[in-house]
């Protein structure tokens, strides 16, 4: 073995090591083991429910499963389930169990869920078709742990009409990836079309991740509000608030200030803002940021002469007056 060999396996991640040692192709033909990797070792000690759709081995009862035993090795204390369209007789590890069923088939996917899930992650490795894919991912999803990972692999069949794709538009593949990303910042989008639906899966998108040739769904909570659409009464931005003032307590900065106020007056609380806005100007006079959000707080509460006292503020401490120019405009855009 030369040095540089040495360095290379030296630099080998676990995951990657174990697709080498049982010959699993998410390394070698594919570059899949570093990305997991990454994304899943802060799990592997963990107790986790893994359902991998795809064994492998084509049509032999007696081949694959390579990918089945990278997992076990990798996760030590997780329960691992492989699904196979083809019966699969294969001894692997007491953790493993193998399914026969077919990954468009919801009834036996729902069955898969009730008796060994809920699943902290979900890989689909099977057929790659984009409307299996989707049919999988519209069953397993909304029933995936909180905090669980949804991998779609082999993304490229996408683009390929062997596989039932379309090099034009990806299919259903790419049709889902939109999807994702829309019910994503589904907050977003209501700012402009407040009539718009979406469906309760929404709520539960908590990322969206692409590599090349991978996509990474997280589930979770995804019931931030948009900037435009601030309200106290949203968890997320009572406890923003909340920790900022405590923080504020402890620790008392213009800087901090400044955006606790714009904070406040985004959730429409401004007579609060007005009331702490005064203080810390009281505490740093000449202090721009707090000069700025002065001028901005003014103009959300339509306060001619309080605008015209921060613009003369703002003067003073060496803004021009086309630079204030501007800031309204903006402002008056948002």
């Amino acid at each position: 073995m030369t040095d540089d060999t040495a360095d290379n396996a030296d630099n080998i991640d676990p995951l990657t090591r174990a697709a080498i040692r049982h010959g699993c192709d998410k390394w070698g033909t594919h570059f899949y083991t570093p990305v997991y990797h990454e994304l899943f070792a802060a799990r592997r000690d963990r107790p986790l429910r893994i359902l991998e759709i795809g064994v492998g081995g084509f049509q032999s009862s007696n081949l694959g499963g390579a990918s089945l035993r990278m997992w076990a090795d990798y996760f030590p204390r997780a329960a691992i389930v492989g699904i196979d369209i083809v019966e699969k007789r294969l001894d692997i590890d007491p953790r493993v169990k193998i399914l026969q069923g077919s990954q468009d088939d919801p009834e036996f996917l729902r069955r898969v869920v009730a008796e060994h899930g809920p699943f902290d992650i979900v890989i689909d490795d099977g057929s790659h078709v984009p409307k299996h894919v989707i049919a999988s991912f519209d069953c397993l999803f909304p029933t995936l742990a909180d905090g669980g990972l949804y991998v779609i692999e082999d993304v490229q069949t996408c683009y390929w009409p062997g596989r039932g794709g379309d090099p034009e538009t990806g299919a259903e593949t790419m049709f889902l990836a939109r999807a994702v990303l829309e019910n994503l910042h589904h907050a977003e989008i209501r700012v402009i079309q407040p009539q718009r639906k979406f469906f309760n899966l929404a709520y539960q998108i908590r990322s969206f991740r692409a590599f090349h040739n991978i996509f990474v769904i997280e589930k979770g909570d995804n019931t931030e509000p948009s900037s435009h659409g601030f309200h106290a009464d949203n968890p997320h931005a009572a406890h923003a608030i909340a920790a900022t003032e405590a923080v504020l307590r402890d620790d008392p900065t213009p800087a901090g200030y400044a955006n606790f106020i714009q904070t406040l007056f985004a959730c429409g609380d401004l007579e609060r803002a007005r009331l702490i806005l005064q203080d810390a100007q009281a505490s740093w006079p000449q202090d721009v940021p707090l000069a700025v959000t002065a001028f901005q707080l003014a103009f959300a509460c339509q306060a001619e002469d309080a605008m015209q006292a921060a613009r003369v503020r703002l003067l003073a401490l060496g803004c021009t007056g086309a630079e204030l120019d501007e800031m309204l405009r903006r402002m008056k855009e948002d």
